[in-house]
């Protein structure tokens, strides 16, 4: 019988797999010990996984998964740093998760895991348009937007409007920020992005950014007063809070942003005081919902509406939350729901004056 030439990785993979099954040697922990000999730490380690997945029962297996994965936290504790250095925040964390994860007792892991406030931004918009935008037309591709400053200097992180509910979410990182700047998130803008040039016979693509309302960055001349959290409290359910909700603040008129508004913040127990120099500071949020324990924030801008008054001029206001309130849309999605508790106050911004 001839053999084709051809034929004979194959062959000698499977022989390989027979010899490697008679012997009682799994094949994933075997090429995750060549590719350790090899320093391919990481790839190792997915090859003792397969391997523990096909037989859990063999101690030998757990053995060097875990060995491989001490030496793979350790290189994510390196590149967690790299990306830190960078203010790359979503991939340092990710880095960080990735190494805990490894190796729980990674004590640097640990102490740097301690350091971070995972947050969700969210709230809604109502829009009311009298006449577009004529370029809107040209468009390929749409999408309301929604710009927030936060309390990492320089950065502004963006939200989708979803069109049919008006609601937004985002989530953010914050490292190593002081109690106190948990109250520094703020609206940017409000607006159309645009992208042009995705058809298949179009060269390149770009986008634009329309800005309805613009607050730029609203620029905060004082805060006084602490955010004390007291932690270790009972779990309670933003739900439960959202009931108990009194207030009418509602803003009657329109305002339309010309310049970068001013304003401070004074923390009087659980209130936070707004004085602005003009419209009301309706680009600070409404809520602070702070779960310090499990280090989680929802910082809650309720509802606004923005509609058009005239050509290239548009007007922002705040709804009340009480006659219709947006959470409810936003608690259906469950990938959400750690950041719907909190163990400590929840902090009302209030206009200096009111309530």
């Amino acid at each position: 019988m001839r053999i084709r030439r051809n034929h004979l990785p194959g062959m000698m993979l499977a022989l390989l797999s027979v010899v490697l099954w008679v012997s009682g040697c799994n094949v994933h922990y075997s090429r995750g010990l060549s590719l350790e000999a090899q320093n391919r730490w990481e790839e190792a380690a997915i090859e003792f996984h397969l391997a523990i997945v096909e037989d859990p029962e063999e101690e030998e297996y757990h053995e060097a998964l875990a060995r491989a994965n001490r030496v793979v936290a350790g290189e994510n504790i390196v590149l967690y740093r790299t990306y830190l250095a960078r203010k790359e925040f979503k991939k340092a964390y990710n880095r960080l998760s990735d190494a805990l994860r490894q190796n729980p007792e990674l004590q640097e892991a640990r102490a740097e895991m301690e350091k971070w406030m995972r947050v969700l931004v969210a709230g809604q918009v109502e829009m009311e348009f009298d006449q577009l935008h004529a370029n809107l037309n040209l468009a390929d591709e749409i999408q309301l937007m929604l710009h927030i400053n936060t309390p990492n200097p320089g950065e502004i992180i963006e939200a989708e409007i979803d069109l049919e509910t008006g609601t937004f979410f985002v989530e953010n990182l914050l490292y190593d920020r002081p109690k106190e700047l948990y109250a520094y998130y703020s609206l940017n803008a409000i607006g159309v992005s645009m992208t042009y040039g995705r058809g298949k016979l179009r060269k390149f693509t770009s986008r634009e950014f329309l800005r309805f309302v613009n607050f730029r960055t609203p620029v905060l001349d004082n805060l006084s007063g602490k955010i004390s959290t007291k932690g270790g409290g009972n779990m309670v359910a933003v739900e439960q809070h959202r009931k108990q909700i009194t207030d009418q603040t509602q803003d009657t008129t329109h305002w339309s942003p010309r310049r970068v508004p001013h304003y401070s913040l004074k923390v009087d127990g659980s209130t936070i005081r707004v004085a602005a120099t003009e419209g009301s500071g309706l680009y600070t949020p409404r809520f602070l919902y702070i779960n310090g324990q499990e280090q989680r924030m929802f910082v809650d801008f309720g509802r606004y509406e923005v509609k058009s008054q005239q050509e290239d001029q548009w007007g922002i206001r705040r709804l009340n939350l009480r006659e219709k309130d947006y959470f409810p849309t936003v608690a259906r999605n469950i990938a959400l729901q750690p950041y719907f508790f909190y163990r400590e106050d929840v902090f009302i911004y209030l206009p200096e004056g009111k309530g």
